[in-house]
């Protein structure tokens, strides 16, 4: 859709694949995106000499993300945004950070049942949105709250949440929500559902796979009318984040979840 304005398919390709996970390293993104790694290279060399991406070193792991100081950087994103929503639901899986079997999946089992065993603690969270356009403020805010966890059964965990949330020079909102979360061990992912209509008429939101190096990621977007979620969950011992993306015609969002 791009390759005639950025002259090459696979700069086309790195733009989006930031664009919707924020930060990727070389190798991962080669992987997921089935490209040839000199290729790739090639063409993630370009944009960062053009200052368009950015690079930094997590230990010896170079990650990548658009820079946020490109001059151009708001009507890049709006770009990129509009491109993707104009993808096919098909097309908007390639750039899901998830692109395994279920075999390569049940290999990290362990990981995924220390996350189940991990959430069943949560006792509060906290939680922030922002727009990452100017001209979209959306769910601009902060927020807290408490999680009363009922065990439902050894697969089903029910988050019955409370807090409040303030969005910016505005009063503090009290609000709740429930969320469902249901492991299955058979596929080795973990769904969440929203239920808000009931838990009889639950609002899926994503399935969770398990990924290298404590985290899980939404196996494909969400597709709500226009707009796509997505999700990425890293954690540990001391906090559980919930990253949610959220694209669509009117938005171009980031909201996190930190559960304690």
């Amino acid at each position: 859709m791009l390759e005639g304005l950025f002259g090459n398919k696979n700069v086309q390709k790195v733009l989006l694949f930031l664009f919707v996970n924020n930060t990727c390293y070389g190798t991962q993104m080669q992987r997921i995106l089935r490209t040839p790694l000199t290729s790739l290279q090639n063409a993630l060399s370009r944009l960062e000499k053009g200052k368009i991406i950015t690079s930094y070193y997590v230990g010896k792991t170079k990650l990548f993300q658009l820079n946020p100081t490109f001059p151009l950087q708001t009507e890049l994103e709006q770009l990129l945004k509009k491109a993707y929503t104009l993808l096919s639901p098909q097309d908007k899986k390639l750039y899901s950070l998830v692109q395994q079997d279920q075999a390569e999946r049940r290999s990290l089992e362990p990981m995924l049942t220390s996350f189940w065993e991990r959430l069943k603690s949560v006792s509060h969270f906290t939680r922030q949105a922002h727009s990452r356009s100017k001209e979209e403020k959306g769910w601009e805010g902060k927020g807290k709250g408490d999680v009363l966890v009922v065990r439902q059964s050894d697969s089903v965990l029910i988050f019955h949440e409370r807090g409040s949330w303030k969005v910016e020079q505005g009063k503090d909102i009290e609000f709740s929500n429930i969320f469902r979360w249901t492991f299955d061990r058979r596929a080795c992912l973990i769904s969440l559902e929203h239920l808000r209509l009931g838990p009889d008429h639950p609002v899926f939101l994503f399935h969770l796979a398990p990924m290298r190096h404590n985290l899980l990621a939404s196996v494909e977007s969400h597709l709500c009318e226009e707009d796509s979620y997505l999700a990425q969950i890293p954690w540990d011992q001391d906090c559980i984040r919930l990253n949610w993306r959220v694209i669509g015609p009117r938005k171009n969002e980031e909201l996190e979840y930190c559960y304690f």
